[in-house]
């Protein structure tokens, strides 16, 4: 139906009396044929409301992707750099181990020279003018 059409029926029903166009709508619901009109017009309306409802559905799924997308995709990211961070650890504590193990020789290497200049004082063998008689120790205090 175009606009003029409709526009000439509500002038129409407008100019007559309300009682009357229940009436008219009332005879016409209850015929077998208006009946089924209702029907229709019933199941188009809950159809066309479903429709709808399907339609936000889906935009909100659609809309629920995209946010999951971006939060997994940030927690990839994240998980990655974490990652990164664990290797760089690892590669810390192996260059820690590499300098606690040459610190470990140096220190018993030293340890090893102290303890020969120790027994070389302590022995005094090298000057035969101030040896010290055998069992005597500098370590032991005056004598």
């Amino acid at each position: 139906m175009d606009q003029a059409t409709i526009a000439v029926i509500i002038k129409a029903l407008a100019s007559v009396d309300a009682t009357v166009v229940l009436y008219l709508v009332l005879g016409f619901g209850l015929t077998p044929f208006g009946l089924v009109c209702l029907v229709i017009c019933f199941w188009w309306l809950n159809e066309r409301k479903r429709t709808e409802n399907e339609r936000k559905r889906q935009e909100a799924l659609s809309q629920y992707r995209e946010d999951m997308h971006k939060v997994l995709k940030a927690y990839g990211d994240d998980l990655k750099a974490v990652a990164a961070f664990y290797r760089d650890n690892v590669k810390l504590v192996e260059s820690y181990e590499k300098i606690a193990d040459s610190l470990q020789d140096t220190v018993v290497l030293n340890t090893q020279v102290m303890q020969k200049l120790t027994d070389a004082v302590c022995t005094n063998q090298f000057c035969p003018a101030t040896r010290l008689a055998k069992g005597d120790s500098p370590l032991k205090g005056p004598l």
